[in-house]
């Protein structure tokens, strides 16, 4: 059972490679490639800019949620970011994987565990609550643009379902995750070392130490709902950039329902195949050609593609020295 279920997510990926390859065929490989040939490097690497400056209100979210003494700096808390992004997305783990791998990252440079983890719990969930706020002015956007989509009654049952998991997330923060947290703990710190006095009223104490900054949690929701609206601004650069002169209105329409959908996906590595076809569908309302809506979909995999190998690269690097490191006093006995 276990071994079906390691298997899972490589099933999941191969299908939505099924899916992408069909569309390309589908609509036409030949007009795809014309629209991506056409794209200017300027305009790619504007498109790459936007993304880097998402990043970048990123780790300023995190970086709001940790204490004043840690040892968090925003430029660690930048590389964190792009490690837990590029982890999460393009190795063969679950968000959650990424997640972990993010608050390794900034462990490694000295903050401490519980602080790691908290802060990035809390980064999550601000994350999360600015994220129901974007889909659902993307909802009052779309149900002015196009109120007979047939997409409106989904979406809005779903966010219902997502406010309610909002509240139940936060509650179980505010009144301890006990095993939940125990066991993330344990995943990241390990059962010896520092992972030996990793207490949950540890991983508590900083999780309250957060939620008792009222002002610090508002700022990174409020930068986090910028970051959000950052993501359409970004698919405006790339529309542009393939030559569609779409509204920026239409641009958070189109990203808001994106990863509405997507957020369904979550078990699918990368959305490999749902971006795709979210995009197909979602850019087809606003009278997009369906080959430059899934041209879109895979200029965006080429800008991520582009900016996770470095990090990926770099990341290896980094826990590499430091296993040599480790080994090092071992060969010299």
């Amino acid at each position: 059972m276990k071994k079906s279920a390691r298997l899972l997510p490589a099933i999941f990926a191969l299908a939505g490679l099924a899916v992408v390859t069909g569309l390309v065929i589908y609509f036409g490989a030949g007009d795809v490639l014309r629209a991506l040939t056409s794209v200017k490097l300027s305009g790619f690497a504007a498109y790459i800019g936007a993304q880097l400056g998402i990043v970048l209100g990123l780790a300023l979210c995190w970086r709001m949620l940790l204490r004043s003494r840690s040892r968090g700096s925003f430029p660690l808390l930048v590389w964190g970011r792009l490690v837990r992004d590029a982890t999460g997305e393009f190795l063969p783990f679950s968000q959650v994987g990424g997640f972990l791998l993010g608050a390794r990252v900034i462990t490694l440079a000295g903050v401490t565990v519980p602080d790691a983890i908290a802060s990035t719990i809390g980064d999550v969930t601000t994350e999360f609550l600015a994220e129901l706020v974007f889909i659902g002015v993307g909802l009052l956007v779309l149900a002015h643009l196009a109120p007979s989509s047939n997409l409106l009654v989904p979406v809005a049952i779903g966010l219902c379902v997502a406010v309610v998991m909002a509240v139940g997330l936060i509650l179980v923060q505010r009144g301890g995750g006990g095993k939940i947290f125990r066991a993330i703990a344990e995943r990241l710190a390990g059962a010896s070392g520092e992972g030996a006095i990793m207490h949950m009223d540890r991983l508590q104490q900083s999780l309250d130490n957060i939620y008792t900054r009222h002002d610090r949690l508002a700022l990174s929701a409020f930068f986090h709902l910028i970051c959000w609206f950052g993501t359409a601004t970004a698919s405006f650069v790339g529309f542009h950039a393939l030559g569609v002169p779409l509204s920026f209105t239409d641009a958070i329409a189109i990203e808001s329902m994106l990863h509405a959908i997507m957020a369904l996906a979550f078990f699918v590595p990368g959305r490999v195949g749902i971006q795709e076809g979210a995009y197909t569908l979602l850019a087809g309302i606003f009278g997009v050609p369906p080959d430059i809506a899934l041209s879109l979909s895979l200029l965006r995999r080429a800008r991520d593609f582009v900016i996770a190998v470095p990090v990926l690269l770099a990341w290896q690097m980094v826990e590499a020295k430091r296993l040599h490191k480790t080994a090092a006093p071992d060969l010299n006995i």
